[in-house]
């Protein structure tokens, strides 16, 4: 697997995530995509509003959120990781899937918020979405993770142990 997308929408979901695509990226030698997708939006703003301090509300907060991104980057280059951090406007499936066919992914990394049935099937979600177009597996993480299978595996390789 050369290429792993991991879309992260910087909740605190994005964490496991991020540790599940550092694993598979060690074992596999993956380059890691990391992906933050903003929503885009055409909804008017109210006449009450000030649309500058509204400007300047958003900007603060793309630039948090790009911040976020690039520590979840740099995260994994600490681990010697190559990534490389997107960060995108548009539908995020559709951002997604887009991307995904772009870098010639080969796996999809990413995270489920746990919601039930009933939210689905009224609101939809984008990792069901994702896992129904994409043309490469998708990883849907949980939004409790356990510690994965392979976590001794980590934990050897940083006493320079061999598991063999």
């Amino acid at each position: 697997m050369r290429n792993l997308l991991v879309p992260v929408d910087l909740s605190e979901m994005s964490g496991p995530v991020v540790e599940r695509a550092a694993c598979i990226a060690q074992s596999f030698m993956s380059k890691v995509w990391l992906l933050h997708v903003i929503p885009s939006t055409n909804e008017s703003v109210p006449f009450n509003l000030d649309r500058d301090v509204l400007r300047r509300q958003i900007a603060g907060q793309l630039r948090l959120q790009r911040e976020q991104l690039h520590a979840l980057a740099d995260r994994l280059r600490r681990e010697r990781i190559d990534v490389t951090a997107r960060f995108l406007s548009g539908t995020v499936s559709t951002t997604i899937l887009a991307e995904a066919r772009r870098i010639a992914a080969e796996l999809i990394i990413m995270g489920s918020h746990g919601h039930g049935n009933v939210y689905h099937v009224l609101f939809g979600g984008v990792g069901q979405k994702v896992m129904r177009k994409a043309a490469c597996p998708v990883m849907l993480v949980p939004p409790h993770p356990t510690k994965p299978h392979w976590h001794w595996l980590h934990r050897l390789k940083s006493r320079n142990v061999s598991p063999t």
